[in-house]
């Protein structure tokens, strides 16, 4: 089984503070998986508010800010946020069966009538294996978002 958990913390303008950002750093960027079946599942987790959901995955399939492919492969994808804007799709490794992935970015995003807000991804993989230990592939794909 292919498991992608992506845990996902969001703030805003006013949680810029270096208080809040000790915060942020305690929150954990892995958390049990519910009971689930398939041959690739989806975990998207946000933490505050928190909330879950779980879903099963046809490969290819794009989540995460991340394209995963059959064979393992595991690409950048496009997301749609105002910064950074030079994420552009590139092949990041590829996920044997036995290992373990993260893959982190954060990101600003805005609306049409929203303040600005940021998001903060730690996208966790792993094949036939479980979440917990170390990482055989480890990308940081974290900018600074703060002008």
């Amino acid at each position: 089984m292919l498991v992608v958990q992506r845990v996902l913390t969001r703030w805003d303008k006013a949680g810029r503070g270096a208080a809040a950002a000790t915060l942020r750093g305690s929150l954990p960027d892995r958390v049990p998986l519910p009971a689930c079946t398939g041959d690739a599942v989806f975990h998207d987790v946000t933490l505050s508010p928190r909330a879950e959901t779980l879903r099963e995955l046809t490969l290819p399939a794009t989540v995460a800010g991340l394209r995963i492919h059959p064979g393992g492969r595991v690409s950048r994808a496009p997301v749609l946020a105002s910064h950074p804007r030079d994420r552009r799709p590139v092949d990041l490794f590829t996920l044997a069966p036995g290992q373990r992935a993260r893959y982190r970015a954060n990101f600003r995003f805005s609306g049409y009538s929203l303040e600005w807000y940021y998001e903060q991804w730690t996208v966790t993989l792993a094949h036939d294996v479980g979440l917990e230990g170390g990482f055989d592939h480890e990308v940081d794909d974290r900018v600074r978002l703060y002008p």
